[in-house]
């Protein structure tokens, strides 16, 4: 560092006009470095909105959800018949869904689909 900037002073006390060229690097060092600053400050701003974003819809999400968890846990201990029905409807669904994956597409569509579909309409249903 101290080589180049002796070789700046002598580059510029031998050229005619070298204190004008070094003052125009000086310029341009202190533009250059302005630049960069408001570069990382813009990306910081941006750094601190997406977080800001991100723990806002996290916070959002993790509130429905307990919502209805809440609600389902509410559900049960109300309806412990209806619940368990519905629990063990859904345990057969993906039971068959799973069990269906490895045997032909024929037995899969005759099958899965109708207790797919009958599954989620008593689901909403008891849902409403």
């Amino acid at each position: 560092m101290e080589s180049n900037k002796r070789i700046t002073q002598e580059h510029s006390s031998t050229t005619p006009g070298g204190t004008s060229q070094t003052s125009a690097a000086s310029a341009a060092a202190q533009r250059a470095r302005q630049a960069t600053s408001t570069v990382a400050q813009t990306a910081s701003d941006a750094y601190e909105q997406a977080s800001q974003v991100v723990s806002d819809a996290y916070e959002k999400t993790a509130d429905v959800l307990n919502n209805t968890y809440d609600q389902a846990v509410t559900y049960g201990r109300e309806n412990p018949g209806k619940f368990t029905l519905i629990a063990f409807g859904a345990g057969i669904g993906i039971g068959v869904l799973i069990a269906g994956l490895g045997s032909g597409r024929n037995r899969k569509s005759r099958i899965v689909s109708p207790i797919v579909t009958a599954l989620s309409e008593i689901a909403m249903e008891v849902f409403r």
